[in-house]
């Protein structure tokens, strides 16, 4: 890839100390108007005392279950918010006090939100966006090159969005959002509705822009898309519950392997004696094994006996750890209010 207008950048460029945020709500018991003029009136906690710093040129994850409180801390980093108590800094600045400044640094791909004009094609919303930022013309033909041919957009940004596929209304709005070279891009589900060429794509233009010292913080579900993140933040209720490197958390609860073997219906195998058993119907157990506990001696045998048919090995992925993960955090809370 072709230098873009992006200098790698050794500092921490986002510092969020003791962030708290509570949202004001109501809540009505019975219906119609008469319950409405009775509502109660209470706080809910979105953020508790989080606190994480991001280097520049990291590609950190912002994960956690709905309501975990991740999307509010992107919109207090993007100065749309500003936190009730702690402090937040982005660049060096205040993102609420500093937002039109903060703006010509940082680009936003929000999954459910557009940047493109419906009845407009894709090529005239980054001329509007070139005027916005004030990119000098031969670097917007240049930059503008390389996305278009980076993400297969030849046939595309020159159409009404209103005619383009979901996948590549995403590409455009990407496009759109990183043409001004932003020293930090916030992504919220950028891969939502896009086919599998487009993601690698997207996800490659992702990673020449991280080598030449962008900065990514990524919100997703989506797990593939978690997987080229080098650091992972976790929230939950508000409360940060990890914060590491990716290969630190697929390891928080072992390196397991998940084993699907298929053997003689009535067999007498005591698949117990190998690992979880995690299914197990006539015919068929899926067992949970230490990675080496898969090479033992004992493990072995079990393979090489006349009744098993086949079997699987496979690697449980991120989704399991993430699973996990919650399980016992919810567990550890229920713990906590009983006593």
């Amino acid at each position: 890839m072709r230098q873009i207008g992006v200098v790698m950048q050794d500092n921490v460029v986002i510092q969020v100390d003791n962030v708290n945020k509570r949202f004001k709500t109501y809540e009505t018991k019975g219906r119609g108007i008469v319950a409405s003029l009775f509502r109660k009136q209470y706080f809910k906690k979105a953020l508790t005392n989080v606190s994480f710093s991001v280097k520049g040129g990291e590609l950190a994850a912002l994960l956690g279950r709905n309501g975990s409180g991740k999307s509010t801390m992107i919109k207090i980093l993007m100065g749309i918010l500003f936190p009730d108590s702690g402090r937040a800094r982005v660049l060096g600045m205040d993102p609420w006090k500093d937002r039109i400044k903060l703006a010509s640094q940082i680009g936003v791909v929000l999954g459910a939100h557009s940047q493109l004009y419906w009845n407009l094609p894709a090529i005239d919303t980054f001329e509007f966006m070139r005027h916005i930022h004030h990119i000098p013309e031969s670097m917007f033909r240049k930059r503008l090159k390389y996305f278009v041919k980076a993400l297969n957009l030849e046939k595309v940004y020159k159409r009404q969005a209103r005619q383009l596929s979901l996948g590549e209304q995403m590409k455009c709005n990407f496009v759109a959002s990183v043409l001004h070279a932003p020293r930090i891009v916030f992504l919220d589900e950028p891969t939502i509705g896009v086919d599998l060429p487009s993601k690698l794509a997207l996800r490659k233009v992702i990673l020449e822009m991280q080598s030449q010292g962008t900065t990514f913080v990524l919100t997703t579900h989506i797990v593939e898309d978690i997987m080229i993140a080098q650091r992972v933040i976790i929230l939950d209720k508000g409360r940060k519950m990890f914060d590491g490197k990716r290969e630190e958390l697929e390891k928080l609860f072992g390196d397991k392997r998940h084993v699907d073997i298929f053997f003689t219906p009535g067999s007498r195998i005591n698949f117990s004696r190998f690992g979880r058993i995690l299914n197990s119907e006539n015919g068929f157990v899926r067992l949970e094994i230490e990675k080496e506990g898969i090479k033992s001696k004992k493990f072995m045998e079990l393979l090489g006996n006349d009744d098993i048919l086949d079997y699987k090995i496979t690697d449980p992925g991120m989704n399991y750890v993430l699973s996990k993960l919650f399980k016992s955090y919810d567990r550890r809370k229920a713990n906590k209010e009983m006593d």
